[in-house]
């Protein structure tokens, strides 16, 4: 019967992906970099991005941007600014979205994402903060609650720039 109701709730369905998501560890306990899991992550974020960004109130704040052009290129390019950015997201971002199923799964495959991209591409763990990511945490906190909205909402640019990164240099 408990069975039962696990499955019918959706915590099945929400188990199942994470196992899938999850990648598999080395003997050593570390992550492996596996490519094909990139590629299938971030594919479906995009797809259920579109889901949490029906969740949250709209972004009505058309006059600032937290994600910039000269941000990509950083994010490109510099493996600290990377990692710091998609921190950013699961740390600042995301611990404010509650735990329902769907927010459940895209916050549990972004952070397999960036585990995969930590493995594929190992970058040395920096002490300070970019100066990219020092002004969207200012940005953000600035606008409160609304900062949040701003942020899901711009998964629409950081995740083009997520597959790119993926698709070009992987």
């Amino acid at each position: 019967m408990k069975a039962y109701s696990i499955f019918r709730s959706g915590h099945f369905f929400v188990l199942l992906c994470l196992f899938i998501v999850e990648g598999k560890k080395s003997p050593t306990g570390k992550h492996t970099c596996r490519k094909g899991l990139l590629f299938q992550v971030t594919e479906n974020l995009y797809i259920k991005a579109t889901s949490l960004k029906s969740s949250v109130p709209k972004d009505l704040i058309k006059n600032t941007r937290l994600l910039k052009k000269t941000t990509k290129m950083l994010f490109m390019t510099n493996c600290s600014v990377r990692d710091q950015l998609l921190s950013f997201y699961v740390q600042n971002v995301f611990t404010h979205l509650g735990v329902g199923g769907e927010k459940l799964y895209f916050i549990s495959a972004f952070q397999a994402l960036q585990e995969n991209l930590n493995a594929c591409l190992p970058c040395a763990p920096s002490t300070r903060l970019t100066s990219a990511v020092k002004k969207i945490k200012r940005t953000f906190h600035k606008l409160g609650k609304k900062g949040i909205y701003k942020a899901i909402h711009e998964l629409d640019i950081l995740l083009p720039w997520i597959q790119a990164y993926v698709q070009n240099v992987i």
